[in-house]
């Protein structure tokens, strides 16, 4: 009995430290390995999160970032993410259409990470038949301002039901103001 109560303690430690998540920083290179999580610890993705609103051909386009902890399931490591909520509002401010309602992990807008040094973040548009590229970077000192481009190569669709609305994700480059 005591052979087998020692077996069952050492197994549960080895299985207690083997499932410890490993912090490291968020900007660490090369493969990601099970349990890590690669953390914004310098919190360099803060002064993205908040609101911002901006005019694109003649609509109000406003998008909420927010920083999370997002689980990649299949490689079972975690990373903080900004993802982005966001609705399209026209000149008198009827809403034409919104994601505020989607959960976190569901969100349209997704960080894939910094790109020259950090000053520019590269975002991905994905939905069921679209995907696309959006760069945004600071214009000012007091990262009010922020530049915004939308890129991708794919058609809209617009006759596909299961795929309506994707004329939502203003295409182009604008300015937001943080709200």
């Amino acid at each position: 009995i005591m052979k087998n109560l020692l077996l069952f303690i050492l197994l549960m430690i080895g299985t207690f430290s083997n499932a410890q998540e490993q912090i490291v920083p968020l900007e660490t290179k090369g493969w990601s390995e099970e349990n890590m999580y690669y953390k914004d610890l310098d919190n360099e993705l803060l002064p993205f999160v908040g609101t911002w609103k901006g005019t694109f051909q003649g609509k109000i386009f406003e998008i909420t970032f927010s920083r999370i902890k997002y689980h990649l399931t299949l490689d079972n490591f975690s990373m903080d993410r900004i993802i982005g909520k966001y609705k399209m509002s026209d000149s008198n401010g009827n809403i034409l259409y919104s994601t505020y309602n989607l959960i976190d992990n569901k969100a349209k807008v997704k960080s894939l990470g910094f790109m020259n040094y950090k000053t520019k973040l590269r975002l991905l548009f994905l939905d069921k038949c679209i995907e696309g590229d959006i760069l945004i970077h600071f214009t000012n000192v007091e990262k009010t301002q922020m530049y915004w481009k939308y890129i991708t190569n794919q058609t809209i669709v617009t006759d596909d039901s299961n795929c309506a609305p994707y004329n939502e994700m203003p295409r182009g480059e604008f300015i937001l103001n943080k709200q």
